[in-house]
């Protein structure tokens, strides 16, 4: 009897302590978005697992900024390429039932390339981005006519003109494009539509009734809207501008991510994986740790999903985190706006240790984008010029400001940019690509 008690009293201790860690952590999540939902630096939803046990989830924001519809729960974002995931698991599913083979050549499944580059690409290369292929969300085409891209096979007959950027298999470089040709391989394969099968292997199967395969013009009920952020904090919810694709395309809510980590967990028990998705508008994390841990958050903002799983990141391993500040964005806005650029250049490298980050060429890269999509492009430039000036060995920011040259009419100093990224990068097709249309 004495035994029997002391295994009651070991047994409920064990179950106490367990679950004290489990409320920690999720304490500590709980004042890193309160810190965020304070500044209006987060929107959307933020759920924490342990074990496939909910231990926080919260919802913060507007699903809609401009009405002011608040964010609830069970409120349905765009994952955007977190959709990868489910194409890899479908390809890895069908290679399981025999139905392809990851050495299988491009060109068994896919006739877009003459048979010289189709047969060189195999399946295992467009999952791991090593085809060669780029981002059809950069081809004009697609910018300006996305609503037209409905079926894989639009997507297909895009990329079909588009040049590799390396040969295949002698590099890395992410890859939308591949993603979307690996769609035209499921259909293929499967002899059923991409959106069947996420159907079909995912969505009905476990019980993901708030997942959709969504076209730019469906309406989903209880779903959030981008959201467009200025550079003094306003936002306004924007229209879905991207039509579905293999490389992104699912809507989600966090229970139904839930479901899918239970999937994942049985199918890669080895695995600690944490995957992104985004756009300017949107942002979402799927991180499943080895700790049995998973964090998943969805935002109708962008980036700001990616910062809080950094910081968790640190909660987890007890270490400190710096305090949500402003996005670098407007940060690096107001202080171009005081100080001019060369205020900028000046504080840039103190800018980014304060924010934690590191000091290389990739912030004021975005930035100028940042700044070209809000429409001040003199000032992209002037930070494109900075940019060239601070990190002369990287060829990307000569090919970003080779285009901020060309936007801006100055065709003479945008063919001298693009020459100096194929100097450096003589396999970057895209630089080669604007060269040839520039000097037509």
């Amino acid at each position: 009897m004495i035994r029997l008690k002391y295994f009651l009293v070991l047994l409920v201790t064990v179950f106490l302590l367990k679950n004290s860690f489990a409320d920690e952590y999720s304490d500590k999540l709980g004042e890193l978005m309160n810190a965020y939902d304070k500044q209006q630096l987060f929107s959307g939803v933020v759920m924490l697992a342990k074990d496939g046990n909910v231990v926080f989830h919260k919802s913060y924001g507007y699903a809609d900024w401009s009405k002011q519809t608040a964010n609830n729960k069970q409120t349905i974002f765009f994952i955007a390429s977190i959709t990868k995931t489910f194409t890899r698991e479908i390809v890895n599913q069908l290679e399981k039932e025999g139905k392809l083979s990851f050495s299988d050549p491009l060109s068994k499944y896919v006739s877009i390339f003459p048979d010289a580059i189709g047969n060189k690409i195999t399946i295992q290369m467009l999952l791991e981005m090593k085809a060669g292929l780029g981002d059809y969300l950069r081809d004009p085409n697609y910018r300006q006519h996305a609503e037209n891209f409905r079926t894989i096979n639009d997507y297909l007959q895009l990329i079909k003109n588009e040049p590799l950027l390396f040969e295949p298999g002698t590099n890395t470089e992410y890859s939308n494009s591949g993603y979307a040709v690996l769609g035209g391989v499921i259909e293929k394969a499967s002899g059923k539509s991409y959106a069947d099968n996420l159907k079909e292997r995912f969505f009905e199967p476990l019980g993901m009734k708030n997942s959709y395969y969504r076209q730019m013009d469906d309406m989903i009920p209880n779903s959030a809207m981008g959201s467009e952020i200025n550079f003094a904090n306003k936002k306004r919810s924007m229209p879905m501008e991207i039509s579905p694709s293999p490389a992104g395309g699912i809507f989600t809510n966090a229970e139904d991510m839930l479901k899918f980590d239970a999937y994942m967990r049985k199918a890669h028990p080895s695995n600690g994986e944490i995957v992104a998705g985004g756009t300017p508008t949107w942002n979402s994390i799927f991180a499943q740790y080895k700790s049995g841990y998973t964090l998943i958050v969805l935002s109708n903002f962008g980036r700001v999903a990616e910062e809080v799983e950094e910081r968790f990141r640190k909660i987890l391993k007890n270490e400190k985190y710096t305090e949500p500040k402003l996005p670098l964005g407007m940060t690096l806005y107001k202080t171009l706006e005081d100080n001019g650029i060369e205020g900028l250049e000046k504080d840039l490298k103190n800018i980014l240790q304060q924010n934690d980050f590191m000091y290389n060429d990739m912030h004021l890269n975005k930035f100028g984008y940042e700044l070209v999509q809000a429409g001040e492009n003199d000032l992209a430039l002037e930070v494109f010029k900075l940019n060239a000036k601070l990190f002369p060995d990287v060829p990307n920011v000569y090919d970003s400001l080779g285009e901020a040259y060309m936007n801006a009419g100055n065709n003479e100093l945008a063919i001298a940019n693009y020459k100096k990224v194929l100097e450096m990068r003589p396999q970057n097709e895209n630089a080669r690509r604007m060269l040839e249309k520039l000097q037509k």
